[in-house]
């Protein structure tokens, strides 16, 4: 009766307002182990009827200019290279979660196919009576703790938000997450905006110009193929090629087996570059 109760309060509070109900967060990261350097990427969690997504805000921000570039091919008929427009977010992972089941779905693009596993790890938090006022619109806050993939967390959540989620995969508390860190303050996630979406799509447009299904894998599987392309990232694209295709020399006295080289080079950089890992326990 208590989780129905709350999935009826959180559709209440969400669809009085819109089709969804868009929670921006300001994510805060080391890029490395050692870093003293901290980045910020703006994410947002998006809640409907039926589940939430969280990602990248860049994801889903540069739509309405890509569909203004398509308005203005069909209405002056030149044609436009949408693939320049588009710009790749710094994360190209989502995470989905059902409701009321809060069954979680991870999705993350491996070269160019969209790979999703379920997370079946359950997040067993403590609650504390400790309380306070968030940084955003002042909301009461309270505050709960919890071991989950190898980090310990400190998150606050505010009661008067009834929706039991929060970025990534985190939920489970009886109001919504507005702040969540863990104890070394690598990761750190702070509620900074919230949106009502009328004509809500829940895939980018992205997704749906490339149109391609998920490959659904296990965690143990996505784990194995993520560190594959990792150490190899156009391995997959490499095969495609016999060994005279790889040799001969083309345009600027390249040999395709060199230029797909020194793409897997910079591929390799842009994933150095962030190779601290939200998860320490896969």
């Amino acid at each position: 009766m208590k989780k129905n109760l709350s999935i009826i309060l959180m559709i209440l509070y969400v669809f009085a307002n819109g089709q969804a109900r868009r929670f921006f967060y300001e994510f805060s990261f080391k890029p490395n182990k050692d870093s003293s350097r901290v980045e910020k990427e703006l994410t947002i969690l998006d809640v409907t009827k039926q589940k939430s997504i969280y990602r990248d805000y860049l994801s889903v921000s540069q739509d309405s200019m890509i569909e203004s570039n398509i308005e203005k091919m069909k209405t002056t008929g030149v044609q436009i290279d949408l693939s320049k427009l588009f710009k790749n977010p710094k994360f190209m992972y989502k995470v989905q979660k059902s409701y009321p089941s809060y069954e979680t779905k991870y999705t993350d693009l491996i070269l160019s196919d969209y790979i999703t596993y379920p997370e079946t790890d359950k997040i067993n938090w403590k609650i504390s009576n400790e309380k306070g006022v968030s940084s955003f619109e002042k909301y009461k806050i309270q505050k709960a703790t919890a071991t989950a993939w190898g980090r310990n967390w400190v998150a606050w959540f505010a009661p008067d938000i009834p929706i039991q989620d929060g970025p990534y995969k985190f939920y489970g508390l009886p109001g919504l997450i507005v702040k969540i860190e863990d104890e070394n303050k690598n990761f750190s996630w702070e509620l900074a905006g919230i949106k009502n979406i009328e004509k809500y799509n829940e895939l980018s447009l992205n997704e749906r110009l490339k149109n391609k299904k998920d490959l659904a894998v296990n965690k143990q599987k996505f784990t194995q193929m993520f560190t594959e392309f990792k150490n190899s990232p156009l391995a997959q694209v490499r095969m495609r090629y016999t060994s005279e295709q790889l040799s001969e020399v083309g345009e600027g006295g390249e040999t395709l087996g060199q230029k797909l080289r020194d793409q897997e080079e910079i591929i390799k950089k842009m994933i150095g570059a962030n190779n601290e890992s939200i998860e320490l326990v896969q």
